[in-house]
């Protein structure tokens, strides 16, 4: 007892020391104590709740791993520590976290240096069956390209990522063999604005305006009539942080704003619910705020625009497309009577069955480059 008492007498002499272990003790006791949160609005995601234990889940080494999450994304002051980790990042001269690049003017890139060729192989045949099976349809094919492919003067220098165009461009010559498919390189005319708002800095998507270059070429490859963006009213939404801030949390991004435009539209339908336009206002208040467009990704959804209403002979154009057609389908209201979007991660009819129950004058598929590598669902074309 009294060997005990002199050594906690001689932590005296080590102040710090002892500072510490009372700060990781009064942290830790607090940290118990504090509730769990669900959602985290800093990184737009769920967060891990305390998994139960179980002899199964020790058996078969899933406790663990789901544990040391739960510590790590409930630990408290977690965003705190994250700004704290960016900050001292930043001042070390790191350029990437979490295979997100930095760039010139604040822009961030995915950091894509190797692709899934086999998944590619597979997606590529599995549009081929489609154009094969429907090949009395109007189908047409396009890719948007990532923001690195455009936005190339942004990158740091010497730093060298997968040619989008490349690949894009094989693909196209694989696809178009077969003869009743129609192409779409939006490359050159996203380059020709690449000095405009056409990407996010803090997300992987397009910006409204980047879109609308899209559908302005896509219809005029149609050689239809397309609306005209300066006689659109439109609105701005401030505070955007996308998909790459979530990853790499880097502490003096820019915000981004978010330019939607008022559309043509009479009703919207998603499975059985109905609503009376296609934008989800209350997610422009979240962080979340892009999922406001034709309220997220989701099942079949039909958009009816205003002037069909008494038409007997409806133009009818079905997408099937990644979340990059969220901010693309807006202008399509301008330029058929109905839009039939569908999402093949979330549609719970056969592609097979939408095909036969519905006559459309045209049939798009289009996907964001990447997304496109990597989507198991497009094997639901076949379906």
């Amino acid at each position: 007892m009294n060997n005990f008492i002199i050594k906690l007498k001689k932590l005296k002499n080590y102040p710090i020391l002892l500072l510490f272990f009372g700060f990781i003790l009064v942290f830790s006791a607090i940290d118990m104590m504090m509730p769990d949160k669900d959602f985290s609005e800093f990184e737009n995601k769920y967060l891990q709740k305390k998994p139960k234990l179980t002899i199964d889940s020790l058996y078969n080494n899933e406790y663990a791993p789901k544990y040391e999450k739960y510590i790590n994304e409930q630990f408290l002051l977690r965003n705190k520590w994250i700004d704290l980790k960016s900050r001292i990042e930043f001042f070390m001269g790191k350029t990437e976290n979490n295979s997100i690049i930095y760039g010139k003017d604040n822009f961030m890139f995915d950091k894509v240096q190797k692709i899934n060729e086999k998944q590619l192989d597979k997606n590529i045949e599995n549009v081929k069956k489609f154009l094969e099976k429907y090949n009395d349809k109007n189908i047409k094919f396009a890719l948007a390209p990532n923001s690195y492919e455009i936005l190339k003067d942004k990158l740091p220098y010497g730093l060298k990522l997968f040619n989008q165009k490349d690949m894009i461009n094989s693909i196209y010559a694989k696809l178009s063999e077969n003869k009743n498919v129609e192409v779409f390189n939006f490359i050159d005319a996203l380059n020709s604005h690449k000095d405009e708002y056409i990407y996010y800095k803090t997300d992987h998507h397009w910006t409204n305006l980047g879109s609308y270059y899209a559908y302005v070429e896509f219809m005029k490859g149609l050689g239809k009539d397309y609306v005209d963006i300066n006689k659109l009213e439109a609105h701005e939404i401030e505070g955007f942080l996308g998909t790459y801030f979530s990853k790499a949390k880097k502490f003096n991004s820019d915000f981004d704003k978010i330019t939607y435009y008022d559309v043509n539209v009479e009703k919207m339908s998603i499975a059985d619910k109905e609503y009376s336009g296609i934008y989800d206002y209350e997610k422009f208040k979240t962080r979340d705020k892009y999922a406001a467009f034709l309220y997220g990704n989701n099942d079949l959804t039909i958009i009816t625009n205003k002037n069909s209403e008494n038409k007997q002979n409806k133009s009818r154009i079905l997408i099937l497309k990644d979340s990059f057609g969220n901010s693309f389908v807006p202008y399509l209201t301008y330029s058929y009577d109905e839009v039939y979007v569908l999402d093949l991660r979330f549609n719970s009819q056969k592609v097979s069955e939408i095909m036969e129950k519905y006559d459309f004058n045209d049939i798009l598929i289009m996907y964001s480059a990447s997304n496109f590598i990597d989507d198991i669902n497009i094997m639901k074309l076949g379906y």
